[in-house]
């Protein structure tokens, strides 16, 4: 006797293919999935074609003595760096009768907090959206194949030669090897090594948001040094907006965990480029079921993304750099 569940649900899934603008709903719930795009801690632009150009002005002193005629001392510096996009493709084969008995419990939630979308289509899409924001969260970060270039590496490990090669490549680099592996212990260490060399790049600690981009590992050790510096029991509480000599603490799901290395920027400054807006994404919904005899639906996505930085010196890498 078989113990295998039968599920009679009256549900079909209707062949759709959206693009364009009829696409905007699911591939920019995918982009906004990923973690550092969906709390604001980087510039994002978007309708990006391919490559997008971002200028820079940089200026030295321009003030002289009042007289009848101009100095022109070339006080202006216009600098360009271009965010260049890779094509990505999200292709997932999903079983309806996995994912129907979370779709039934959705529907009862949503007499709750009405978060999740009723509809069986709809659950379908958001729920492979969800996972590819997290997917695209780490290739943001640690980039390798198919995304190229990350902010910290570009083979997706985070090392010497990784952050060498990085968008971050430019960045000063904070020396943490003498401190050992990072601990509760010795985190306070490494980010006054890191705040050293911030102080060291002229104004980089008066932009908006400047801050520290950790790993959750990172944080909580930070998180369990602050609480052990204090006697007050108010510390010994979930803290989400920590910050180090007032300057924010970011906990970033895109940094690995034990990769011992954070970095010190502002959000302005991370680039995070796609073509949504544009007729280059599409999603499409495939009832592969009503085809080949099994219980399948197919979802695919088409976006392109890509990460740089405005300015290549305005930020530190704290890492073993020994």
């Amino acid at each position: 006797m078989s113990n295998l569940k039968k599920y009679d649900f009256d549900i079909t899934v209707a062949a759709n293919t959206y693009a364009g603008e009829l696409a905007l709903p699911y591939v920019t719930a995918a982009l906004l999935g990923a973690e550092t795009i969906a709390k604001g801690r980087c510039r994002l632009i978007e309708g990006v074609q391919y490559k997008a150009v971002i200028n820079n002005l940089t200026t030295a002193d321009t003030i002289q003595a009042a007289n009848c005629s101009f100095v022109d001392g070339a006080d202006l510096t216009l600098n360009e760096q271009v965010v260049e996009l890779s094509d990505l493709a999200v292709m997932e084969v999903i079983c309806r009768g996995t994912l129907f008995p979370t779709w039934v419990a959705a529907q009862g939630s949503m007499n709750r907090d009405g978060d999740l979308p009723i509809e069986f289509t709809d659950f379908l899409m958001a729920s492979v959206a969800e996972r590819t924001g997290t997917n695209l969260e780490s290739l943001i970060w640690t980039g390798a194949a198919p995304f190229g270039t990350g902010l910290l590496s570009n083979d997706g490990t985070i090392d010497d030669a990784g952050i060498d090669a990085s968008a971050m490549k430019d960045f000063a680099e904070a020396d943490t090897g003498a401190l050992g592996a990072w601990t509760k212990a010795n985190i306070l260490g490494v980010l006054d090594l890191i705040f050293d060399a911030a102080q060291a790049t002229p104004g980089i600690l008066l932009k908006p948001g400047a801050g520290f981009y950790v790993s959750y590992e990172a944080y909580a050790f930070f998180l369990q040094a602050i609480a052990a510096q204090s006697t007050n029991q108010g510390y010994n509480q979930e803290l989400g907006g920590a910050t180090y000599l007032g300057y924010p603490v970011y906990p970033t799901g895109g940094i690995p965990n034990t990769s011992d290395v954070a970095v010190f920027t502002y959000p302005d400054n991370i680039v995070v480029g796609t073509n949504n807006y544009t007729p280059d994404i599409s999603a499409q919904l495939i009832p592969a079921y009503a085809y080949d005899g099994s219980d399948n639906v197919k979802v695919a996505m088409r976006f392109g993304v890509g990460v740089n930085v405005a300015v290549p010196g305005d930020g530190v890498v704290g890492h073993d750099f020994s």
